[in-house]
């Protein structure tokens, strides 16, 4: 049955009234602000990762500001919408990649990347967070993988003092709690070895946790002098703790294994290039 004249126009009229109710969309932010102060320039619009030369991106690090060429980002944008961000450099140039070319991410980019993560500690004292890095939680203080007790200490490498995990350690401990002979985490790939450096005080100034030495196949190789994946499963890799104590930072790093023995021109990179970038820095600089 057909509706009469006046019902008709209300139905017709309804959306449009809806419509005209809508409120109008905020302006987007053109800046953000964290905790501590820093206030940064937002990226509004499309973004070119293509883009050469590549445009400055702001990002925060606690309360410093840093100005940063955008093919230096992980993502080879910028900052995420939350203001986090990690930097990406290529192995074994520690040079960034050319814009654009993580774009596609491929295994082969992937392998020779290494990622930097620089983490402002304002909650607890940075020694504290250093610490948390090779001392277990409560809850796995018994698993021989996690305290450097229950590792083989080996002779120093690469001025580090390597601790080996223990594998029929491990193997016991799991088995003593009723593990299959097959399980995950009797099988060396599952672990770690530990490479720590000291100061001159005893103090844990570098903690590297790298794929177990028994694991001896890198899974990378080198083609017209670029790392990429060779056959086989998986590839062996590196993650580096350190800290830089006067920007209250501690900083986290990947990288393939094959970086071992350049650890300390990695880890002058990462504090370098926070010099580099730290806009305050610049300004007394000049």
């Amino acid at each position: 049955m057909a509706l009469p004249a006046h019902r008709l126009l209300i139905a017709l009229l309804l959306p449009l009234a809806a419509c005209a109710r809508q409120p109008e969309p905020k302006p987007v932010e053109r800046t953000q602000t964290n905790e501590q102060g820093c206030t940064r320039q937002r990226s509004i619009g499309p973004q070119d990762p293509f883009a050469n030369p590549a445009p400055l991106k702001q990002a925060c690090l606690g309360p410093h500001l840093l100005e940063i060429p955008q093919n230096y980002f992980y993502n080879q944008i910028g900052t995420e919408h939350d203001g986090s961000y990690a930097l990406a450099l290529e192995y074994p140039s520690l040079e960034p990649f050319k814009p654009g070319e993580r774009m596609g991410l491929t295994t082969d980019v992937s392998i020779r990347t290494v990622t930097i993560d620089y983490r402002y500690i304002d909650r607890i004292e940075l020694s504290e967070a250093m610490r948390r890095s090779y001392i277990p939680m409560d809850y796995k203080k018994d698993e021989p993988q996690e305290n450097l007790e229950t590792r083989i200490a080996g002779e120093k490498l690469y001025d580090l003092s390597p601790y080996f995990v223990n594998m029929d350690l491990v193997r016991a401990y799991y088995r003593s709690r009723g593990y299959n002979e097959d399980a995950r985490v009797m099988s060396p790939d599952r672990h770690t070895d530990w490479y720590i450096k000291k100061d001159d005080a005893g103090k844990v100034q570098t903690v590297i946790k790298c794929t177990s030495r028994e694991v001896t196949s890198s899974g990378v190789e080198y083609h017209d002098g670029k790392l990429v994946k060779s056959r086989g499963y998986g590839f062996a890799k590196c993650s580096h703790t350190f800290m830089i104590a006067p920007l209250s930072t501690l900083v986290l790093v990947d990288y393939p294994r094959e970086g071992l023995d350049h650890w300390k021109e990695i880890e002058r990179r990462a504090r370098d290039m926070l010099t580099k970038f730290n806009v305050e820095e610049r300004k007394e600089s000049h």
